[in-house]
């Protein structure tokens, strides 16, 4: 055999497929073999091709995943999959109009690929970002289908004003709203990045001081077409049911409430045993409202279909999705009325992304998505709280339904109301459908024949937001008692003998068109290889239209510019000016100037670093950098115009023969003339590295100085007789730190990955412009935003306290016990609060600090995953710590609630004087006592609470290609969950750890979901 056949025999064709272990087919890898300057790179399709010796190692290399390498052998197919690198100096991340480099980035800026969240299944965005990125708080607190989407915060809170605090939220550039944000269907969403400091938001000038969240959606690459389609099918369980005791204890606690009062016992001792024996389920009944009205369990799915390819000259993405989740109210409906008052969401989502290449140098998009949406939920009713209440139901007021099947009524309590079941059979529902539009058009323009790096673009956004409601309500219905001693059934005393037509209403919630305008200019270019220099001015306009209200356009107008210059990676600066404004503010005080800096240095970029052996080796960055920058704010709430003066019409009033025909015209708050903006200054100074490959590091310390604070003034005498509108008053502190620690590696075939997330944000009022307190306790000022007041809870009064309160009644030398001043004497079992300011009073002086706000400070987020040959796994788990809330009313408080297990530990003669535990204070039929949460908020009823969830989980295996029909690229199977544990430090309430505090806590039950789904690529 002469050399050149030998040589012919040793070369050989390999080719395959690369993708990402989660099954995602990557186009544009680089491969190459090793110390040579053969290589390619993959195809739309994930193909490669090359020509290779034996023996030779293939190495393949692709932005944001991990570098792999492969010995090639007699084996000429190989397919590969990449792991995704956090440690990845290359990785790219979405900033204000455009993307930067993590190695050259001066501002802390957070995020994260949306393959990484696609497989959660919830229906709204936000949830799924919840835990996954530093100095992203939120907190969800309810569960109703179409409502579930959770409040989020960047870096806590610093405005006084509570929608001072949303973030900015943007979309392919154009401006979203929470509720647009929550119907993106994540399947549309290439990446997701949150801009916290000044460096990375004061581009957005007077809208950029709540932090930014950036979405980028996905578009076309050339190729041919290649289709992906998503199925999921779950089921939803609440995270935490509620657990009221039954009929027999109810009426145990009830009758002894009545002898706290004075009253004569409820039931008798027949009727107990009734209640517990079952004996007479009709004229005792003993019923489980909550198991009665929701289900175990209810279904969603998911489905989703996208297309994308193209030529050279024309790039498509194509997206159409379906949500579908219903609710956990049983059907109480019937065929022939044909309506259904359970909760639901139904959701499409369609998506159009074109590029289209003119010429050379001009490129043009054209963007065009649409949502869908349907919400449905019981007219005229909350469920969830109707169980709740006792007042308007009780476990023994009446049967689920009659013996002969007729609809029961609650005989028992005020109004005799039909029985929640027959309300949600007969009352009808509230369907809300809203269509949102966006339209975006795009186009580049090259201009390197005037310089080289010189580009001009112009963008025009329109969007439109209809929704609308119909209401199917009809009151008039038959509903019996049946009285099981004679045998008989007695109407209802409305005496509603028949039923009545379903009524039919309509309504515009919400009509609103949204026209952007943006054009700039922008200049990027590197000089000799080691000078990086880029630059945008950008002009931006933007008017949005509230048709519903038939109000005059909100308009927004600002000039951006931004400069940057980078050494040799090493040496790093931004300079980020916005000049702009809104008609919000008076003619003089609508535009403002926002400058910000950024500066970075690279020290691992250092020829000294680089010269040290062992640092080369192991530290692939250690950058060092620091922003400081002005930016605005312009929400407050009240009326849009601040500076104007209000008059509005205040009904009517009589003047000589004509009483009530005279409108009134009254005077509203006094405008602000020179009111303006929120002004923030944030300060940041970050820290990052990548070390032995597999470790990367990120940590910010921030300080953000919140002042102009719109708020209204409460220094201002009410002797003036009118209303201030609000006002630059008020400052604030919000400062903390917050970071992200990776860690990856390869053990044999299995790579392995985790990831800690860490946010800390604490927070205090400076200054408020409140009226001058007596006492100093009283006083917001130095406290936290939000900080809970009440009274503090020192014990509950004993049988001695009461016996010196009322000895002191004619005796003034004794001491007694401080007690409140009501018409209603407290008793041994009350609670007691402590007296601050020692006059013998429990009254407004008494209020001071307690407990936490209900923002958490501090959250966590701990991901781990795995992949070997097919398998793999991500785990998430959540947590907020440091912060409180407290459920009143019909949530807890006796006679107001429905009895649960916490009401067993009442405080009674006999337990105190066996020194039981006592978890809950005496018993009373009155609602306005000292043990009302509602009337006397104390921190007996705040807990300092904290929580972890398993927040998410996904287990998937990969078919291997070699079994896969031929026209398959590619199909996974996955089992994931959503909430599927959730761990608490608390055990007073039954409620889930994210409720909101101060309320009754009775908000549809947040969900556990557990989802099989099978991906397919064509």
């Amino acid at each position: 055999m002469n050399l050149f056949t030998f040589a012919l025999a040793q070369s050989l064709t390999v080719k395959g497929k690369v993708s990402s272990t989660d099954g995602e087919l990557l186009p544009g890898v680089n491969v190459k073999v090793k110390n040579a300057t053969i290589g390619t790179i993959t195809d739309f399709d994930g193909n490669y091709q090359l020509k290779v010796d034996k023996g030779d190692i293939l190495v393949f290399t692709y932005v944001g995943f991990k570098r792999h390498e492969l010995k090639v052998g007699n084996q000429t197919s190989w397919n590969v999959e990449l792991t995704p690198d956090q440690t990845d100096l290359d990785e790219v991340v979405v900033v204000a109009y455009g993307k930067a480099k993590r190695i050259t980035l001066t501002g802390a800026v957070s995020g994260i690929q949306a393959r990484e969240i696609r497989n959660v299944p919830t229906s709204s965005l936000q949830n799924a970002l919840t835990g996954k990125l530093p100095g992203f708080f939120s907190q969800q607190s309810s569960g109703q289908p179409g409502k579930d989407a959770s409040d989020f915060f960047i870096r806590g809170v610093s405005s006084l004003n509570a929608d001072g605090n949303k973030p900015l939220i943007i979309v392919d550039d154009v401006q979203y709203t929470y509720e647009q944000l929550s119907q993106i269907n994540v399947n549309e969403i290439e990446s997701i990045s949150i801009l916290k400091d000044a460096s990375t938001t004061a581009i957005y000038g007077i809208k950029g001081a709540n932090g930014v969240l950036v979405v980028k959606t996905r578009r076309g690459k050339e190729g041919k077409p290649q289709i992906n389609v998503r199925l999921e099918g779950g089921i939803q369980t609440p995270v935490r049911t509620p657990d009221f005791l039954n009929s027999y204890n109810t009426a145990i606690l009830v009758n002894e409430a009545y002898e706290n009062d004075g009253m004569p016992r409820l039931f008798s001792k027949q009727d107990i045993m009734a209640f517990r024996d079952h004996t007479d389920p009709y004229g005792h009944p003993d019923v489980n409202w909550y198991d009665e009205i929701f289900k175990k369990s209810a279904f969603q799915e998911n489905v989703n279909v996208d297309i994308s390819g193209g030529s050279k000259k024309l790039r498509y993405f194509v997206s159409a999705g379906y949500f579908t989740q219903d609710g956990m109210v049983k059907d109480f409906g019937t065929k022939e009325n044909d309506v259904n008052s359970n909760y639901f969401y139904r959701r499409f989502n369609y998506r159009t992304n074109i590029d289209f290449d003119v010429t050379d140098n001009l490129n043009m998009r054209l963007d065009v998505s649409s949502r869908f949406m349907n919400i449905n939920e019981p007219c005229n009713m909350n469920a969830t709280g109707e169980i709740y209440d006792f007042s308007k139901m009780h476990p023994y007021s009446a049967p689920v339904l009659n013996p002969n099947g007729s609809y029961a009524y609650l005989s028992d309590t005020e109004g005799y109301k039909p029985t929640l079941n027959a309300r949600l059979a007969n009352e009808g529902y509230k369907r809300t459908r809203r269509n949102d539009n966006n339209i975006l058009y795009g186009a580049t323009w090259k201009m390197d024949f005037l310089t080289q790096g010189l580009a001009a673009n112009f963008r025009l956004a329109y969007s439109s937001v209809d929704e609308n409601y119909r209401q199917v309500h009809r009151g008039d219905y038959p509903t019996y008692h049946y009285n099981s001693s004679s045998d008989q059934y007695e109407i209802n005393p409305n005496k509603k003998y028949d039923y009545g037509t379903y009524s039919v209403t309509s309504g515009t919630e919400r009509a609103t068109k949204d026209l952007n305008i943006q054009a700039s200019l922008n200049y990027a270019r590197v000089f000799n290889g080691n000078h990086d220099v880029n630059a945008m001015f950008l002009y931006n306009r933007q008017s949005t239209t509230n048709e519903k209200d038939a109000a005059v356009p909100n308009n927004f107008e600002g000039y951006t510019l931004t400069m940057g210059y980078k050494y040799k990676s090493k040496y790093l600066i931004d300079l980020n000016m916005a000049y702009n404004g809104t008609d919000r503010f008076g003619k003089n005080n609508r535009f403002g100037f926002f400058p910000a800096i950024g500066i970075g240095y690279a020290i691992s970029e250092e020829n000294f670093f680089k010269n040290v052996d062992w640092l080369e080796k192991n530290v692939q960055l250690l950058k060092i950098r620091a922003s400081y920058g002005l930016v605005g704010s312009d929400v407050a709430a009240g009326n849009r115009y601040l500076y104007e003066q209000v008059y509005k019409e205040n009904g009517n009033y009589p003047f000589g023969d004509y009483p009530g025909d005279t409108p009134v015209i009254k005077e509203g708050d006094l405008g602000t003339p020179s009111v303006t903006w929120e002004k923030a200054k944030k300060l940041d100074i970050g820290l990052d590295m990548n070390l032995f490959n597999k470790v990367s590091f990120t940590l910010d310390y921030f300080l953000d100085k919140r002042y102009d604070q719109l708020v209204t003034r409460a220094d201002v005498p009410l002797i003036i007789g009118i209303g201030y509108a609000p006002s630059n008053v008020a400052r604030t502190t919000n400062q903390g730190f917050d970071g992200q620690i990776g860690y990856q590696d390869r053990f044999g075939e299995f790579d392995f990955n985790t990831s800690l997330v860490f946010s800390y944000a604490k927070n205090k009022v400076d200054f408020k412009a409140e009226a001058q307190q007596k006492y100093s306790w009283l006083a917001e000022t130095g406290k936290p935003l939000n900080q809970p007041f009440g009274y503090q809870w020192i014990g509950y009064y004993t049988p001695e306290d009461i016996e010196l309160i009322n000895a002191a009644k004619t005796d003034p030398t004794i001491k007694a016990p401080a007690v409140p001043y009501t018409d209603i004497p407290v008793q041994a079992g009350d609670l007691k609060y402590a007296d601050l300011n020692g006059d013998g009073s429990i009254d407004d002086f008494d209020k001071g600090a307690i407990g936490k706000p209900n923002l958490p400070t501090t959250t966590l987020g701990w991901s781990i995953g795995g992949y070997w040959k097919g398998f793999s796994f991500n785990v998430l788990f959540q947590g907020s710590f440091d912060y409180s809330f407290a459920i009143n009313g019909t949530g807890i408080e006796s006679f107001k609630s429905q009895f649960q297990p916490i009401h067993t530990g009442r405080w009674t003669l006999e337990r105190y004087q066996n020194g039981e535990e006592i978890t809950f204070p005496r018993l009373t039929t009155n609602p306005s006592t000292i043990n009302s949460a509602s009337t006397y908020m104390s921190d007996f009823w705040l807990i300092n609470a904290w929580y972890i969830r398993l927040k998410t989980i996904d287990l998937g295996y990969q078919l291997p290609k070699k079994v896969l029909p031929k026209y398959v690229d590619n199909i996974r199977f996955y089992v994931n969950a959503y909430n599927l544990l959730t761990f608490t430090g608390y055990d007073k309430y039954q409620q889930d750890p994210e409720i909101k505090t101060n309320t009754a806590g009775d908000a549809y039950m947040n969900q556990r979901v557990v989802n099989l789904g099978v991906q397919l690529t064509f």
